[in-house]
Parts: C-alpha cells; sequence; structure tokens
C-alpha cells in the first residue's frame, strides 16, 4: 500500500470522475461532481497509485450532525488492491477528526461487504427503481416555495440540508412538484410552512431522469406528485431509490417501475437524526442522503 496516496479532490479531477462513474454505468453528470465539490470542498479525496488517480470518495455534511459518503468508485484495473477501503477509512476519520457525530451511505450489496466490517449497521432496505415514464393525468403544478421545502424535508430527513436543496431548485426550477393542504393560505409565510403537504423533486441524470428526494405526508399526496412527474417527463427513461418496506414500493409498482437493484442504508456513529422515513418516498441521491 506505499504506493497509494490520498489527496483533496480538485475541479480539475471531474473529468476523471466523470470517467469512473462512466466505467461504473452510474447516473451521475458533471453538474452532480461540482454540486458535491461545493457542498463540501475539503472533504473530497481522489486516490493515487504511484502518481496515476485511481479512486474517488466524497462527503456532504449536513448542520455539522450527519455525514454522507458517496462516489467511493475504483478504476477496474486497480479493484481488489484496498483502494476503495483505503477511501473510506479516510473519508471516516476526515469526518471523524471534525467531531460530525454520525456518518452514513448507501451500499451495494458488494460495498456493504466492506462497510460492515468497519461497524457500520443497516438502517433499511431500498430499490432503485426505473420505468419510462407516460402522461396520465397528472396536474403540472409547479412552485418554489423554498422555506416550506426546507421545513417539511427537514422534518421527514431529520437534519437540515439547504445547500442540496436549494441547488437542486436554482438548477431546476421547472422540475419542483409542491402540494398544500386545501384549506390551507398561502398569503401567510407560516401558514404556508404548516400547510405544505409534500413536494418531489427532479434532475437529469447522464443516464436517466432521476427524483428525489420525494416527501409526503400520504399515499394520495405521494401519487398526486408522481404524477406530475411522470407527465412532465413522459416518454423519458426515470430512476428513484425508494425504500423497500414502505407504500412507496407499491405506488411506483402501479406506475411501471421495476427495480433495477438494491441498496441499503447504513450508519456509523450515533443516528440520534433519524428524521421520519415514513414521510420518505424517495431518497435525494445515495451520494448525498
Amino acid at each position: 500500500m506505499s504506493a497509494l496516496h490520498i489527496r483533496q479532490m480538485m475541479p480539475a479531477d471531474i473529468p476523471f470522475g466523470m470517467e469512473l462513474k462512466t466505467l461504473a454505468a452510474w447516473n451521475q453528470t458533471e453538474s452532480d461532481w461540482r454540486a458535491l465539490l461545493s457542498y463540501n470542498p475539503d472533504g473530497c479525496f481522489v486516490a493515487e497509485w504511484d502518481g496515476r488517480p485511481v479512486g474517488t470518495a466524497t462527503t456532504t455534511i449536513h448542520d455539522d450532525k450527519v455525514a454522507w459518503i458517496g462516489m467511493v468508485l475504483v478504476h477496474p484495473e486497480f479493484r481488489r488492491l484496498g483502494v476503495g477501503k483505503a477511501l473510506l477509512k479516510h473519508c471516516i476519520a476526515w469526518l471523524q477528526q471534525r467531531g460530525v457525530p454520525c456518518i452514513k451511505l448507501d451500499a451495494t450489496p458488494a460495498g456493504k461487504t466492506v462497510y460492515v466490517p468497519l461497524g457500520f449497521r443497516d438502517e433499511y432496505e431500498l430499490e432503485r427503481v426505473e420505468t419510462t415514464a407516460s402522461a396520465d393525468g397528472g396536474v403540472q403544478t409547479v412552485t418554489s416555495d423554498v422555506r416550506a421545502i426546507l421545513a417539511l424535508d427537514c422534518e421527514a430527513f431529520g437534519v437540515p440540508r439547504q445547500s442540496v436543496l436549494q441547488r437542486l431548485l436554482g438548477e431546476h426550477p421547472d422540475l419542483c412538484w409542491t402540494a398544500s393542504s386545501p384549506s390551507s393560505s398561502f398569503h401567510n409565510p407560516k401558514s404556508a410552512i404548516r400547510s405544505l403537504s409534500g413536494f418531489l423533486l427532479a434532475r437529469p441524470g447522464a443516464n436517466a431522469w432521476h427524483f428525489g428526494p420525494w416527501v409526503a405526508r400520504s399515499t394520495e399526496t405521494a401519487e398526486a406528485l408522481l404524477r406530475a412527474c411522470l407527465a412532465r417527463l413522459a416518454g423519458q427513461r426515470i430512476f428513484a431509490d425508494v425504500p423497500a418496506n414502505h407504500p412507496a414500493r407499491q405506488l411506483v409498482a402501479r406506475h411501471g417501475f421495476v427495480t433495477q437493484r438494491s441498496l441499503t442504508r447504513m450508519w456509523l456513529g450515533r443516528n440520534d437524526w433519524p428524521g421520519n422515513p415514513a414521510l420518505t418516498y424517495a431518497m435525494a441521491d445515495p451520494a448525498k442522503g
């Protein structure tokens, strides 16, 4: 392992990150890499072997309480040499040195074999699902009520993640749908926050559109949001990461989604901010929660 060196990732490394994600057939775009670097520029890393870049890993910290490890990728020619494990340990040590009490990630079955010996524990199961969208009468109501979205997302996720959501809303304002209580008024800002009953965000990906977070107080609200999204993206391939044992799984199945692969949400440290998983119908992104 003396040939291995881990350094901070820089914007100039994004083409290398894109090469790795393409080799792995992942869905991230250059914009996703730039976003990850903007959230935590000191906490994204590149592994080099004899001076050659061979792997990546990123961290995203939410409210100094919960951090996410993502984009752990290793070039195929350098797998099974301990590069991925070294990157993971480097991320964990970096986050622990900064006092982050809870570290999470979304693990593939292969990755889970690495994470469990390091102390990660299962939180719940996820499924990556996909379909080709078809318009089925959804009402396309788009809004950018940012404060209400941030408040509901914090309730569902457990901690604020303002930078992530504001970037998604800023880059793709036409791919945001919200649902509100019929009796509520949006003239009062505080009433708007209380009245929001759900939201769904979407964004373009390299291989398919991806939607999430998808948060709702009821299955009826969740379905109305899903219909709006499918109508907007009719004819397009779509991915989402949904909880396996949740009404979301049956809901997406009714709309033609099929399972692509499984994931496990895992945590290390203190899982003191689990949020309310019942509200979460789809995750934002395996790379950042």
